[in-house]
């Protein structure tokens, strides 16, 4: 299950907003074949893993997938969806056992091969877990999985007050930072931090982009009176572009502007209302939201309790006066006190702390 695991880990940036699932074929303790889930819409884990069974051997590859044992890391679908379902192929074949990291509360595959005959065993395994924790979020409470991106200093400030420096981390923990947005289906940011920082909200790095199955997440940004610069590399850069705002209709500039398009969402008090537009974008496919945003912004989702987990960059510097702390919502709450969240991960990335707090 562990080199399964690993498999299903290599289609993080591609899946989405499918699962992250990995496959191995097993027969007198030697793996005959593997696969994972590579793409959203194309073969599943465990078809791949047969396939390469078959591709190895030809002639009697039949005979070498009976009595084998296959490990999936997540339930096999009994629906057909963008392919057929995979318990329909999975009984073509005498596996001796089929072994399952985790259930998926979406599909009936356990009990449907198990009606067929099948010895099934479900682990429940924590990584298996873990790694479609966004997915499984997103089936049981209906909306998506939340996570927020703050890089901040010793002493807990994230925005500066003076524009003549932007970064507070160094560059290890800015690669990190691209390969949330490459996991996440959309990224969101706030008015005040485009027009500012002029951040581009996109994914760069080479290793990642150079995917041919790679979607670049769908950037979103919160403008309230639609006060921005429409020039900006945000609006400029191909992809999909979101504007979420209590206006009804954009600027004669932006509806220039390809892959843009309005998102209405009420007003609560003095600002856009989280929990309306979380109610409106858990219509849509999307399980993995990440939130790169200022102290305003962030503070509006944390207060209403709409973050399922922060992750912290955090610098050796202390910035005291020069910059504001990261969290600007009404409610105090204890982040690093243990009460709250449990720390899941806390790690050295080049000379900055990584540290991902997750809500109990």
């Amino acid at each position: 299950m562990a080199k399964a695991l690993s498999l299903a880990i290599r289609g993080r940036f591609t899946s989405k907003p499918g699962v992250n699932v990995g496959s191995v074929i097993v027969k007198n303790n030697k793996i005959i074949g593997q696969g994972f889930y590579e793409k959203y819409g194309g073969l599943h884990a465990e078809i791949n893993a047969i396939n390469d069974v078959r591709k190895k051997y030809k002639t009697n590859y039949f005979s070498k997938l009976s009595g084998s044992d296959i490990y999936i890391t997540l339930e096999p679908c009994s629906k057909k969806g963008k392919t057929g379902a995979c318990v329909n192929e999975l009984k073509k074949y005498a596996f001796k056992r089929i072994i399952i990291g985790t259930k998926d509360p979406t599909q009936n595959g356990i009990v449907n091969l198990r009606k067929a005959g099948y010895e099934v065993k479900n682990l429940e395994d924590e990584k298996c877990l873990d790694v479609n924790k966004a997915f499984l979020h997103k089936a049981k409470f209906k909306r998506p999985y939340i996570r927020a991106k703050i890089a901040m200093s010793q002493d807990h400030k994230s925005v500066f007050l003076s524009g003549k420096r932007k970064w507070i981390t160094g560059i290890p923990a800015r690669n990190d930072v691209q390969c949330l947005r490459a996991e996440s289906d959309i990224v969101i940011t706030g008015a005040g931090t485009l027009n500012e920082d002029k951040p581009s909200m996109n994914v760069r790095l080479k290793e990642i982009v150079s995917n041919k199955n790679f979607l670049q997440p769908v950037r979103y940004v919160f403008s309230k009176d639609l006060k921005l610069n429409w020039d900006i590399p945000f609006f400029a850069l191909p992809g999909k572009k979101v504007v979420v705002t209590q206006k009804k209709t954009l600027p004669k500039r932006a509806q220039a502007i390809g892959e843009l398009s309005l998102m209405h969402c009420a007003k609560n008090q003095n600002f856009l209302d989280p929990k309306n537009f979380v109610k409106r974008v858990s219509k849509l496919n999307v399980n993995n939201i990440l939130l790169e945003a200022g102290p305003k912004l962030l503070g509006s989702f944390g207060d209403e309790n709409l973050i399922d987990e922060y992750i912290f960059f955090i610098s050796s510097e202390k910035l005291g006066n020069t910059a504001k702390h990261f969290y600007g919502g009404q409610k105090k709450i204890n982040f690093f006190g243990g009460t709250q969240f449990d720390i899941v991960e806390e790690l050295r990335i080049g000379k900055d702390t990584k540290i991902v707090l997750r809500k109990k």
